[in-house]
């Protein structure tokens, strides 16, 4: 930290991010990266309180006079709780990728991170959706809100957390709502404040699928046969290009939803135990982001006590999951129950 704070500024890239509730400052040692921020950040659209601001240092080993991340000593072992204890001792948080050895710190104090990688987009794989995720997630989880695994729906402002493993059919769901009425902050990671009533924010514009997901959900556009696939072997498309809306800036929150490829005539809705809940969203909302563990379980413990939890058996119409999920999210508050 002290070696990115002192690096001339005059080699760095400067950005400011205006996202949802927090100001953050980012100085890139490669543009291509900067860039690649400026594509999936979303930049809010109304004036809010801030609840925080931050500084980031994104450095890599291209840049003059900046050292390749060190490695970690393999032989001696490598306990992600036992680093993210005495981390925490100082009030720090990191993340250490073993595969193309880079690091991120961030210190909770000062509202101050460094990332260092071995080349200027030696980010891992995973990341290319939701660049600077793990900041965020520590500069929000620091003010008492987090960077949340889910993916998310509403109508007329009222929505749903939408959660599940992989696989689950999360990011079809949102498709095929988005693509048929209904509204989204995001079908990956969104930003969840827990306050008087419960609200999701956007933070990244990407949404993800595989090339046949798009195409079944109606997807016809340029872009989809001439774009690469992710490591899920799934494309990333700027939520823009797939509807004129985009995404929604914020929506509150009333119900969780899992959903299930039942390949059924019609989508059903079925109200399920709050544990079958807490199971679907808490333990990949934690584990994909590390630091913070106790207090994100607490977090997410709040939210599942607080909201109704339901099944979502889908068809495989997009048309009628959207109208079926419509219907459903115009009753949330009234005859959820």
């Amino acid at each position: 930290m002290r070696a990115a704070k002192a690096y001339p500024k005059g080699r760095l890239v400067r950005r400011e991010f205006r996202l949802a509730r927090i100001d953050m400052t980012v100085w890139f040692a490669s543009k291509a990266f900067a860039d690649l921020c400026d594509r999936t950040l979303v930049e809010r659209k109304y004036e809010e309180p801030l609840a925080t601001r931050a500084q980031i240092y994104a450095m890599d080993a291209e840049a003059d006079g900046w050292e390749p991340p060190a490695r970690w000593n393999e032989e001696a072992g490598f306990s992600s709780r036992e680093f993210d204890r005495i981390l925490a001792e100082h009030d720090r948080r990191g993340f250490y990728h073993h595969d193309a050895p880079s690091w991120q710190f961030y210190d909770r104090v000062d509202a101050v991170g460094v990332q260092t990688l071995p080349t200027k987009l030696g980010i891992p794989p995973w990341e290319f959706g939701s660049p600077l995720r793990l900041f965020l997630h520590w500069a929000y989880a620091a003010v008492g809100m987090r960077l949340t695994h889910a993916a998310t729906l509403g109508l007329n402002g009222r929505g749903a957390l939408i959660a599940g493993a992989s696989g689950s059919g999360k990011s079809g769901t949102t498709l095929a709502g988005l693509l048929n009425g209904l509204d989204s902050v995001g079908d990956d990671y969104v930003l969840v404040e827990d306050g008087p009533s419960l609200v999701a924010h956007s933070v990244f514009a990407m949404l993800k699928q595989d090339r046949e997901g798009f195409r079944r959900a109606g997807v016809a556009i340029a872009e989809l046969d001439a774009a690469e696939v992710n490591w899920r072997g799934k494309i990333e498309l700027d939520a823009s290009k797939l509807c004129a809306k985009g995404l929604a800036s914020r929506m509150e929150i009333h119900a969780l939803l899992l959903p299930e490829i039942a390949r059924s005539r019609r989508t059903e809705v079925e109200k399920i135990a709050s544990h079958e809940a807490a199971l679907a969203l808490a333990p990949s909302a934690v584990f994909q982001l590390p630091g913070d563990a106790t207090e994100g379980f607490r977090f997410f413990a709040d939210i599942v006590k607080r909201l109704p939890a339901f099944r979502v058996k889908l068809s495989e119409d997009p048309v009628e999951i959207a109208g079926t999920i419509g219907s459903f999210l115009e009753g949330t508050g009234r005859n959820a129950d």
